[in-house]
């Protein structure tokens, strides 16, 4: 994750540009512009935002004269729980209401935390400026909270920066004091001395840090043994010299304080950084017009389809209605004219036993003989046949039922009718023999 870290101060705002990874981090870029009258904040922060590439984590590092500190023990080890009940446990300790102030707070040790607040009108004011300047920062917080961050830091030490002098203890910061003038060795012993004598465990030495603590490394006043923290050797790609570490160690532990979570945060509540949340809406809402124009596309395709499909059923079932009528010209119009068809089909097909519907009708022809004046209905449906005519003689009609008696398993003689003029009508069934194979 990239990083542009932005450290303001009175006279001069430095910034570097860290690429920082669980493996390795990188030193993409660095800047120190000198403030005045002429080159003002807003200005110099436009300058930057116009060279600055891809979207890096913005990170403000106000001064700390603007930050206050005190010691809390709580009943309790929950980060968490302890911003909770931090603006309770610190209403009438202060002389400021806690509505005014943004808060945050560090662990030091077992149940016991560093409460940090700040004016909210203050931060407001800084995020104002690089606002205008085109550069907001999604978080603001300073220098000194991330010192335990330094490369090649002890865990037990005091770090003095030349404007802030800081305590350590097992890895996290526990005391800082900022110095409105220019500091000096004097001050720096006194403020050790103070802390002694106030019960506090000073810790075993003092490191020096940046271009402005040079004086003190020879200082003798200074009741701490005197180290000058120096670039790692597997941080020497990042500093080429000493003189980029002593002036960029600081901020590069701010980035490595964000990477982490450690860093404190005072972009909180009402002072919360919201474009990103703007835009992750802008996102979202442009994903879900997308979604909706896919959704409609969808059931404006599937209405095209049904639209389609109902046109050719209804075609279809206009050429089958045709189809019947030519079919069964003198019938009324069916229910289901399929099924009416398929049954006719299935007639016209004949059974397995015979050799067809046409079959039966030549045997039928051939065993009417003479005596039968003519048939004019024959119908056969399964093995069922049923078959009405007219004969001389009720006579020929029994021997036309004997002359079917060999392909008929069964067959019936229904009511024989007279005529005036000797010849009878006649409805003869039976049932087709079964065919062995």
């Amino acid at each position: 994750m990239d990083y542009l870290i932005l450290q303001a101060e009175e006279t001069r705002l430095t910034v570097a540009h860290f690429g920082v990874s669980r493996r390795a981090s990188e030193l993409i870029g660095a800047a120190v512009i000198e403030l005045n009258e002429e080159r003002p904040l807003v200005d110099a922060v436009r300058s930057i935002a116009e060279k600055m590439a891809g979207s890096p984590r913005v990170v403000l590092c106000l001064p700390p004269a603007l930050f206050a500190q005190r010691s809390v023990a709580l009943p309790f080890n929950d980060l968490r729980k302890a911003r909770e009940v931090l603006p309770a446990h610190l209403q009438g300790d202060i002389a400021l209401p806690v509505e005014e102030l943004a808060l945050e707070v560090m662990p030091i040790g077992e149940g016991q935390f560093l409460a940090l607040w700040a004016r909210k009108s203050d931060i407001s004011a800084a995020i104002a400026q690089f606002r205008e300047g085109g550069i907001e920062p999604q978080i603001v917080s300073s220098l000194p909270f991330a010192l335990a961050e330094l490369p090649g830091v002890p865990s037990d030490c005091a770090v003095c920066d030349g404007h802030t002098l800081a305590l350590l203890i097992g890895g996290r910061l526990t005391y800082f004091r900022t110095f409105h003038s220019a500091v000096s060795a004097k001050m720096i012993a006194a403020t050790l001395s103070a802390l002694e004598l106030s019960g506090g465990t000073l810790p075993p030495r003092l490191c020096l840090l940046g271009p402005d603590t040079a004086d003190f490394a020879v200082a003798e006043t200074l009741p701490l043994p005197i180290e000058t923290l120096e670039v790692p050797p597997e941080l020497g790609h990042l500093f080429k010299n000493d003189a980029a570490f002593q002036q960029l160690a600081g901020l590069y532990a701010v980035a490595r304080a964000g990477f982490t979570g450690k860093l404190p945060d005072f972009r909180k509540g009402e002072l919360a950084w919201t474009a990103g949340d703007a835009k992750l809406r802008k996102k979202l809402l442009l994903t879900g017009i997308l979604a909706l124009v896919v959704i409609v596309l969808l059931f404006v395709n599937k209405g095209l389809q049904y639209r389609a499909a109902s046109a050719d059923t209804a075609s279809l079932n206009k050429s089958i209605a045709a189809i019947y009528r030519e079919i069964f010209p003198t019938r009324t119009k069916a229910v289901d004219e399929i099924s009416e068809v398929k049954g006719e089909i299935k007639k016209l097909a004949g059974i397995e036993s015979s050799g067809g519907y046409l079959d039966i009708l030549k045997k039928v022809a051939e065993a009417k003989g003479n005596s039968i004046n003519g048939l004019y209905e024959a119908e056969l449906e399964g093995r069922s046949l049923r078959v009405k005519g007219d004969a001389r003689s009720a006579q020929a009609v029994n021997e036309f039922k004997a002359a079917l008696a060999p392909f008929l398993a069964s067959s019936d003689l229904g009511e024989v009718k007279s005529r005036p003029d000797g010849t009878v009508g006649f409805t003869l069934t039976g049932l087709l023999k079964e065919v062995t194979k």
